[in-house]
Formats: structure tokens, sequence, C-alpha cells
């Protein structure tokens, strides 16, 4: 069924990608997936993800922007995942894995970065959002919260809250998370 639906659906998503001046992230974004699921970096499989993996779509509707009302209504995504990052200031290769009950509202976040699943990225009661920095592991069930800045090559541990700046090259964990070790 999914092949017939990837099928279906491939010229749609082939017109919007065209036409989308987020085009190079996007593709960004699918060539990590590809890698990460195992699958060649083709359009067909990229296709393939977007009809099997709803966090996939989100992504893929979060980059195309306007164009997204037209075709979300055949392929519709999770609800319970909102990017409320502005559009340009999310770096290419980005992955939500499984993307249940994650919010995602950072004033920056960089390039290879992988969240996991019921991650809250927000805003403190000053209204400052984190900076996160270039490949960036935020495991399920972590809070980063207020106008911090997560370093480059982070890990951040599941539950994890975050509340203070994080360094380059290290891991966290805990609540308040504290330096584990240096990676």
């Amino acid at each position: 069924m999914n092949r017939i639906r990837t099928i279906l659906f491939y010229p749609i998503f082939r017109f919007i990608i065209f036409f989308s001046k987020n085009k190079p992230l996007f593709m960004s974004d699918a060539e990590r997936w590809c890698k990460w699921k195992g699958k060649s970096y083709t359009l067909y499989n990229i296709f393939n993800l977007l009809v099997i993996y709803k966090e996939f779509r989100n992504l893929f509707y979060y980059r195309i922007g306007f164009y997204s009302i037209f075709i979300r209504w055949l392929l519709p995504g999770f609800d319970h995942l909102q990017i409320t990052t502005k559009r340009e200031n999310v770096g290419g290769g980005l992955i939500i894995q499984h993307g249940f009950a994650t919010i995602i509202s950072a004033q920056q976040i960089g390039i290879n970065c992988k969240i996991y699943q019921q991650v809250t990225i927000g805003y403190n009661h000053k209204l400052e959002a984190p900076i996160i920095g270039d490949n960036v592991e935020v495991c399920c069930g972590a809070k980063i919260i207020g106008g911090i800045r997560i370093g480059n090559n982070v890990v951040i541990g599941a539950n994890s809250v975050v509340i203070s700046d994080i360094p380059d090259n290290c891991i966290v964990a805990g609540v308040p998370a504290k330096l584990i070790r240096k990676i």
C-alpha cells in the first residue's frame, strides 16, 4: 500500500520541492534521513520516507511553508509535533525521531541535529529562546528552556532539564543538567 501511495503522490511532491525556496535544506534533511534509515539517497526513497514517516512529513511541510496547504490533507503529519522556529534559522540535516509530544521553539538550530520524542525546546518567562549548535542530540523527554546556548557536538540525556549554557563537545544529563563527560 505504501508503495502505491508513494508512486501516486510522487509527481505532486516533486513539483512542490522544485518550487520551494528551502529545497537545499529539505534535501539535506532527506539525505540524512535516508542514511539514518539505511536507504540509498534517491528521489523514490525520499518520497517513500514521506509516505511512511509522519515526523518526516512534518519536517517536509515545515520546510516548504505555504505550499504545504495544498498537500497536507493528502498525507497528514503529526498534530502533536510543533516547530515554531523560523525556517531560515534551522540548519539542514534535522532528524526528529518519533516526534510525539515534541515542541521546538528555538531561536536557532544548527546543522545535523537529532531530536527525540517528548522534547521541549522553548521560551522562559522572559520570552527568551535557546540557541542550539551543530550536531546536537536531544534525547527523549529533555527540556531546554530559556535564552541559553547549547554548544556543538553535545548530547543531552533523557529527561534532562537544561537551564544554563552547555559548552561544546560534552554529554549532559540530570535535573538540572550537569556535565557528565567531555567528548
